[in-house]
């Protein structure tokens, strides 16, 4: 799966080659070989305030407000995130009895599964990927933008928007389950890493894109205003009266700064230009035309959210929506997703959520507003996997009890599979697992000292089986907390362990 970030739409257009000298608190801290924490930050600050990334490839010199910007997330992605860098870094790859299950188990372990339910969310994810093991190598290390997944018994595939390369998809891949054999993550450009984790991020708005903004080149009278991340040239004088804009407000950049803001505007947003009337709504970067003031009101806008423009800006807006933005009508449920161009339905909730879209980015036009767009075949229908057909996961039962399992295929002769059930570290009340069938039914039971338990059921027995989760509670009753249905898309010959790691 994959979320709704792109690198060819959503990250920047030139290549990681910044070169800085870290200090923080006015004390020298490393050479990096550029600035892979600001890009991946600032990257996401765009996408979560739903702003277009610019399009220029040459790289912004300092001094220019995406450099100075882009430096200033890489400062906050360091300090946020250096006792996690830290850990790694002191952390041999392998368990040890002082330092606990090691780098390469902590990657599989702890912070994949902690990424795959925030990309399950819908949300790219900035990663740490580690090589170094002190601080003075800290500069090998490497900072991108995950944006999704693939998985089986055997290998990990994570999707990664890697900053060094512009536009490109590229992948981390790993074995799944931990092997001392071969611990290693591979990314898709020949790099290893000894393993990567989930950084601490929150959405930042870049100064220089706030609504208003009035920016101008030192040695160009052109002024900019910004509205929705997009520059729009403001004529004259005159006109620049007319909108109400502050000559004392202007700020002044260095030559070429302004080809570094977008030229068109980001989602969900209103504009008009000054000696129109008519108003649209952005969404892909283009614009949809609000018919009336009770529609403006119906789509959860009031008049003081439209920005006024300058003459003849909205001729920059596009003619179709860029790939990647999603669409319905007011008053009509099909959903559309922008592929190559043209408008492809998606056909239900599902395929919505494998797709990794997001209901909330969904951009909700006036009716009729789609037919005049070109539209494609739909896309084709999916299913979200269930329990049985994931390799591995973590189940939350009624009490908010936390349940891991592990998928283990051909662990058993074809016809069987086997159950086991552990009681992890630090519990001893009693735990059950049932396993139902049409012609039985049998317990699995672990408590106190007895840390592991085991059954199985034949294939035959999976289409309507059952399998029951039950814990003891006051008094020592014992009381169902989950059921799990599916059996029958278990892979043949499966080994299921199940591990009740939280009461």
């Amino acid at each position: 799966m994959r979320v709704s970030f792109r690198p060819s739409r959503d990250g920047f257009a030139f290549r990681n080659a910044f070169v800085n000298h870290i200090k923080i608190a006015g004390l020298p801290i490393t050479d990096t070989r550029g600035r892979c924490g600001g890009m991946a930050f600032a990257a996401l600050d765009h996408w979560h305030h739903r702003l277009p990334v610019p399009g220029a490839s040459a790289l912004p010199p300092d001094g220019n407000p995406v450099a100075d910007y882009v430096y200033d997330r890489l400062i906050t992605s360091i300090v946020d995130n250096w006792p996690m860098y830290f850990q790694f870094m002191r952390t041999p790859d392998h368990p040890t009895t002082l330092n606990g299950i090691g780098v390469a188990r902590m990657t599989r372990e702890e912070q994949l599964p902690q990424l795959k339910q925030l990309l399950d969310q819908g949300l790219p994810q900035p990663l740490g990927l580690v090589q170094s093991r002190d601080p003075g190598a800290f500069g090998n290390d490497h900072q991108v933008v995950a944006y999704g997944y693939e998985q089986d018994d055997a290998r990990t595939r994570v999707f990664i928007w890697d900053n060094r390369y512009p536009g490109r998809e590229h992948t981390l891949e790993f074995k799944t389950a931990y092997d001392p054999a071969d611990r290693a993550v591979r990314e898709s450009n020949g790099d290893e890493w000894r393993g990567f984790f989930v950084e601490r991020y929150a959405p930042r708005l870049p100064w220089y894109l706030a609504d208003g903004k009035l920016l101008s080149d030192r040695s160009d009278a052109r002024i900019y205003v910004v509205h929705g991340g997009a520059k729009f040239w403001v004529t004259s004088p005159p006109e620049f009266d007319r909108l109400g804009l502050r000559w004392n407000e202007v700020v002044e950049l260095p030559d070429g700064s302004t080809g570094y803001v977008a030229d068109v505007p980001g989602d969900h947003v209103l504009l008009r230009e000054i000696d129109r009337p008519e108003v649209y709504v952005t969404y892909g970067g283009h614009g949809f035309h609000i018919p009336d003031p009770d529609t403006l009101v119906r789509l959860g806008f009031s008049w003081s959210d439209v920005r006024v423009l300058p003459r003849d800006s909205l001729r920059a807006l596009r003619p179709v929506p860029v790939d990647g933005t999603v669409l319905r009508e007011e008053h009509r449920d099909p959903v559309y997703l922008v592929v190559d161009g043209v408008l492809r339905h998606v056909p239900d909730p599902v395929t919505f959520t494998a797709l990794g879209l997001r209901w909330d980015r969904v951009g909700v036009v006036p009716d009729d507003a789609l037919a005049a767009l070109p539209k494609g075949a739909p896309m084709p229908a999916s299913h979200l996997p269930t329990w049985s057909e994931r390799s591995a996961g973590q189940l939350i039962t009624r009490d908010h009890d936390a349940v891991d399992y592990r998928i283990e295929a051909g662990a058993k002769p074809a016809d069987e599979v086997e159950f086991v059930l552990n009681l992890g570290t630090g519990l001893t009340w009693r735990k059950e697992l049932g396993l139902h069938a049409k012609d039985g039914d049998w317990t699995i039971a672990v408590q106190d000292a007895k840390r592991s338990d085991a059954n199985g059921l034949y294939r035959y027995q999976l289409p309507d089986g059952q399998l029951r989760l039950r814990k003891a509670k006051l008094f020592g009753a014992v009381t169902g907390v989950l059921e799990l249905n599916d059996l029958d898309r278990l892979p043949a010959g499966a080994r299921v362990t199940f591990t009740w790691i939280r009461d």
